[in-house]
């Protein structure tokens, strides 16, 4: 009945939609890369995420990449996040590498993520 995939690796190929004219209600937790032209109300866990121009979160997201076209309600915490021109943030950013295109709207604080093992305290240096 369905074509049973040879390798793991052939399972990056696919990418899931939520197509334009539907709303999901509920979290969607994804290990691959998902699209979202529709409306998600709820919280999202995601490998790899792009929200299309008519695409919109209503919900926290986390995410590993979050590439944003449309509008999101709510917190984005992702390693890298793109936010192209038609792109609306109503929520906090923290990131690790940000990209925001001239004329993206963003209401909501920005933080960079701080790996701590990779900080050293003062006080360690200057007895160093």
């Amino acid at each position: 009945m369905f074509n049973k995939l040879k390798n793991n690796k052939s399972s990056a190929l696919y990418v899931a939609m939520v197509s334009p004219n539907t709303k999901v209600i509920g979290d969607i937790h994804c290990d691959g890369e998902i699209q979202i032209d529709g409306v998600v109300c709820g919280n999202l866990e995601v490998e790899h995420l792009v929200i299309g121009e008519q695409g919109a979160i209503e919900g926290n997201i986390k995410a590993t990449q979050v590439h944003v076209k449309g509008t999101v309600n709510g917190c984005i915490t992702a390693q890298q996040v793109c936010l192209e021109p038609s792109a609306k943030v109503h929520g906090d950013i923290i990131h690790d590498t940000l990209s925001i295109e001239a004329g993206a709207h963003i209401e909501g604080q920005l933080t960079h993520k701080t790996d701590l093992s990779n900080v050293t305290s003062i006080d360690k240096q200057e007895k160093a």
